[in-house]
C-alpha cells in the first residue's frame, strides 16, 4: 500500500497583535481540516502574531506562552499536525519563526535563516536548516523570501525532507502575479529536488492598513500543480501526497534515483 499523507494549506488573515482572534481563526480552519481527515495543515508566515508593516511590532511569543499550549491542545484534539507562524523570542533575540505542533504533544520550531532588509533591523537570523520527523513524513520549512534560495530546498531534501512547507506573508503581488511567480519558482524547487512543495500566503488586512492577496499551492515532485487557489480571498486547499514518489536520497541506490540532479553536484565549485 502506498504511503499517503493528506495535507492542506490555508490562505488567511493575520491581524498584528490580535492573538486571540488569530487563535480562533486557526481553530476554525483546523476544524475544517479535521473534517477532511487531513494529516497536516499549513498556515501562512506569522499567522498567529501577525506581520508588522506600518505600525506596532508584533509581540513575540516564547517558551511557556499560553498560546503554545492552546495550539498543542488544538493539534491533540483534531489529530492534525499544525504548522503556524509566529514572532519568537529566545533570550534577548527575536526571530521570524514557524512552529509545528504534533497531535502526540511534540513541538518543533524553525527560525528563519534568510531575512529581508527591513526584517534584519528587528530580527535575528536562525542558523540551522533542520528537518522534522512527523508521524507519517519528514518535512522542512522554507519561509517566504527563502523560497528564492534553491540551496535551501536541496539541503532539506538531502537531510531527508519529503515535503517542504513554504509559508508566506507578502503583500507585494496580486493574485495573478502571485500565481505566475509561484508557478515559476515553487514548481522548479519541487521538480529539481523530487520533493512535494506546499505554500500559503496571508490573505486580507493585517490591521495596519496592509492588504495581502492570498494564494495557496501544492506541487508534486514532478513539478505538477495538484491543488491551488489564487482567488485573492481566504481559502483552504488540500490534496494527497503519495510519499512513494519521493525517493530517500540518503539510502536509495544511484540507479534508482536518476532524476535527482543533486547527485551530480560539485560543491567545491560553488563559490
Amino acid at each position: 500500500m502506498a504511503a499517503v499523507l493528506r495535507v492542506g494549506a490555508v490562505a488567511c488573515p493575520a491581524k498584528v497583535n490580535a492573538l486571540e482572534k488569530n487563535l480562533a481563526a486557526a481553530a476554525a480552519w483546523t476544524e475544517k481540516a479535521a473534517a477532511q481527515k487531513l494529516d497536516l495543515l499549513l498556515f501562512p508566515e506569522l499567522s498567529l502574531t501577525g506581520y508588522r508593516t506600518n505600525g506596532e511590532e508584533a509581540a513575540p511569543l516564547e517558551a511557556g506562552h499560553p498560546a503554545l499550549a492552546e495550539m498543542a491542545k488544538l493539534a491533540a484534539s483534531s489529530g492534525v499536525v499544525l504548522a503556524a507562524g509566529l514572532a519568537w523570542r529566545e533570550g534577548a533575540a527575536k526571530y521570524l519563526a514557524h512552529g509545528l505542533w504534533l497531535p502526540g504533544g511534540a513541538f518543533h520550531i524553525y527560525k528563519k535563516t534568510h531575512l529581508g532588509q527591513r526584517e534584519r533591523l528587528e530580527y535575528a537570523a536562525g542558523d540551522d536548516l533542520p528537518v522534522f520527523a512527523l508521524p507519517k513524513a519528514t518535512v522542512g520549512v522554507q519561509l517566504c523570501l527563502e523560497q528564492h534560495f534553491p540551496e535551501i530546498t536541496q539541503t532539506l531534501v538531502l537531510k531527508g525532507a519529503q515535503l517542504v512547507l513554504c509559508p508566506h506573508a507578502t503583500p507585494r503581488l496580486g493574485p495573478a502575479d502571485r500565481r505566475e511567480s509561484w508557478h515559476i519558482s515553487l514548481r522548479a524547487r519541487a521538480y529539481d529536488n523530487c520533493v512535494y512543495i506546499l505554500a500559503a500566503n496571508q490573505a486580507g488586512d493585517n490591521g495596519q492598513g496592509t492588504f495581502y492577496h492570498g494564494g495557496a499551492i501544492l506541487v508534486s515532485p514532478a513539478g505538477k500543480v495538484l491543488a491551488e487557489d489564487f482567488s485573492g480571498e481566504a481559502a483552504m486547499i488540500s490534496g494527497e501526497l503519495d510519499l512513494d514518489q519521493v525517493v530517500d536520497v540518503r539510502t536509495t541506490p544511484q540507479g534508482m534515483c536518476r532524476r535527482f540532479y543533486a547527485r551530480e553536484r560539485r560543491p567545491e565549485l560553488y563559490r
